[in-house]
């Protein structure tokens, strides 16, 4: 029981952290003047791209390291989840 209830805390702070990440690139992305078109998309661009090197003033918000770690806490929490729910249960 101990381990779902870290499996549920691991995926949902996960989910909020890539939710807050997702609508604080959202309010930028009006803003947003240019964006380099080597990224897929301009959300995509404004998560994990940093400082552009170029004058041009296509700059993110290099928030990618943080994107991944949320990713990683979503991913820790859904394998704690599978692993407590098909274990089998030996108290019987």
């Amino acid at each position: 029981m101990k381990k779902t209830i870290i499996g549920i805390a691991l995926l949902a702070s996960g989910i909020a952290t890539n939710l807050f990440l997702i609508s604080s690139a959202l309010q930028y992305l009006p803003n947003l003047k240019a964006w380099s078109t080597t990224y897929p998309s301009k959300l995509f661009f404004l998560i994990f791209a940093g400082q552009s090197r170029f004058n041009d003033g296509a700059d993110g918000l290099a928030l990618g390291l943080f994107f991944i770690f949320g990713v990683a806490l979503i991913v820790l929490g859904i394998i704690i989840l599978a692993v407590e729910y098909f274990k089998k249960d030996k108290s019987i």
